[in-house]
């Protein structure tokens, strides 16, 4: 296979258990800046992502909105289940910390592919998330979607910036759930794990919430599912066990450990030994 991700040289260093299933992808994947994008935005309308985008919404206008993108999302999370087979583990980890999360909780969890998002909310019980998100997607066909499902636009203004805090502060004061992919950009059933860029834990230290880790990972395609997207492996998203932010130490050194943390019980749970790519990235360091 000419593109195969197997003849990228992170995936030449990429090391995992014995039995652990790796799906050979037709894609060349970059071997030399981890945040590039490789899916295709196309700029359908304008948006001014400054103080004046409402980055907080709580409308009834809005409310109906999100209710018909949930219904959607019911039908999104079956054809889920019938193209990609999804199966859910460790869900019983959320009744058994249920006290730990009553203020609400942050999930992270490895950007795999266009409907991880549906996925994630099964494990949690079709609970509301509010997703961080890249903002020029939000200027794509796929604006009502990201909208209706709660994703939130980053943006790159200090104005715009201090709106979307204030927006954070108010959710987080609701109690509500937050859900980040730490990685950034989206490498379709990619392997290896990117570096985590740190929002996800310096919100976990500033909201004293826990961090909820997930995890994506293959199996081979079976029985009448290879009938579907036949060069697309089938899916399995694992629930760990919440970590917390070390309040005894400073700020940023409680920050780094998290992440570091967090990153390698994800690389164990997705039976990784030896992963390419840094904790870090360049740009953190």
């Amino acid at each position: 296979m000419e593109n195969s991700c197997f003849n990228c040289e992170k995936y030449k260093e990429l090391k995992v258990k014995d039995g652990v299933y790796v799906p050979e992808v037709n894609i060349s994947f970059p071997d030399d800046d981890p945040q590039k994008r490789l899916v295709e935005v196309k700029i359908e309308r304008e948006i001014a992502f400054d103080d004046t985008y409402p980055y907080y919404e709580n409308t009834p206008e809005f409310r109906r909105f999100c209710f018909r993108y949930d219904l959607k999302t019911y039908l999104c999370s079956f054809l889920n289940w019938v193209l990609y087979g999804v199966k859910i583990e460790g869900k019983e980890i959320l009744k058994k910390y249920a006290k730990d999360f009553e203020n609400g909780a942050i999930t992270v969890a490895n950007h795999q592919y266009r409907w991880d998002i549906p996925g994630i909310r099964v494990a949690l019980g079709m609970r509301k998330i509010w997703i961080p998100a890249w903002a020029e997607t939000f200027k794509t066909s796929d604006h009502n979607n990201l909208k209706g499902a709660r994703c939130i636009p980053i943006p790159e203004t200090m104005s715009g910036l201090k709106k979307f805090n204030e927006a954070i502060d108010k959710l987080h004061e609701e109690k509500q759930w937050f859900h980040i992919f730490p990685e950034g950009t989206r490498w379709d059933f990619y392997k290896p794990f990117k570096p985590f860029r740190k929002g996800a834990f310096v919100w976990a230290y500033k909201y004293d919430l826990p961090i909820l880790p997930m995890v994506y990972t293959h199996r081979p395609r079976t029985g009448w599912r290879k009938l579907f997207c036949k060069s697309e492996p089938l899916m399995t998203l694992t629930v760990l066990e919440p970590m917390y932010a070390d309040k005894s130490l400073p700020r940023k050194q409680s920050v780094d450990k998290l992440r570091e943390d967090v990153y390698k019980k994800m690389l164990d749970a997705a039976g990784i030994m030896h992963n390419p790519w840094p904790i870090v990235p360049e740009i953190d360091k």
